[in-house]
């Protein structure tokens, strides 16, 4: 059989919050699983030993991220993400709740967290300016998530319509950021965001049944959008 050149490749971020849930996106083949617990706000955290217990079931080659909480203040910032990179993970997220004039004062933080990748989270409810990207780029980051902090109000592509977004991710690339796009993504999202050819899109709600992403992942729901993913890679390689 010849396999199928990949000409397309945007990653699949799913966010678990259980060791059920890192069976089922294991054997689903998942690109990136996400540590993060919605019950406690937009990036709501799982505990350090939870996810090193996590990490234990999963192959040391699978790709994984984890938020440090819905925080504020840079003093905890750089003491959770300084204690998170203590463990395999390999993308940390900072979400930025805090004034973007103290980006630079997590400029160092770089350099002591164990090679791990920095990201950072800007919240399309906030409706950042593409100007922000420099400035996280001298901060040392290593890529930008594009998210929403309310997840009652509406997706992403209700704050920053495809035109901003593309922008975003023309700039990011530029900057040699890696840049993903989540939000309370629908099904119906995937097709035109992944044409704007983000490095990832992330899912939480739309893998719950009635979107109730504090609920148990569907594995009916997690195939439909595993589903969308290749048949939109298919479409592009032929």
């Amino acid at each position: 059989m010849i396999k199928m050149p990949n000409y397309y490749r945007t990653k699949i971020l799913t966010s678990i919050k259980s060791l059920d849930e890192v069976s089922l996106v294991l054997k689903k083949g998942v690109d990136i699983i996400d540590f993060k617990d919605p019950s406690y706000g937009a990036l709501g955290e799982i505990p350090t030993n939870k996810i090193s217990f996590f990490l234990k079931s999963i192959p040391s080659n699978q790709l994984t991220s984890a938020t440090i909480g819905d925080i504020n203040d840079i003093k905890t910032i750089k003491k959770k993400v300084i204690n998170l990179s203590k463990t395999d993970v390999d993308f940390i997220k900072i979400g930025f709740f805090f004034d973007n004039k103290k980006i630079k004062s997590l400029k160092n933080l770089k350099d002591l967290v164990n090679n791990k990748k920095i990201i950072a989270v800007l919240f399309a409810d906030n409706k950042p300016s593409v100007k922000i990207i420099r400035e996280i780029k001298r901060a040392r980051f290593d890529g930008i998530l594009i998210d929403t902090k309310n997840k009652k109000n509406g997706n992403l592509r209700n704050y920053l319509n495809i035109k901003k977004l593309e922008n975003f991710i023309k700039v990011s690339k530029k900057e040699n950021l890696t840049i993903g796009l989540a939000g309370s993504l629908n099904i119906k999202d995937i097709n035109p965001l992944l044409k704007l050819e983000p490095d990832y899109l992330g899912f939480r709600g739309a893998l719950c049944i009635e979107k109730k992403r504090k609920d148990n992942i569907s594995e009916n729901l997690l195939n439909r959008v595993i589903s969308k993913f290749r048949f939109f890679s298919f479409q592009k390689a032929i």
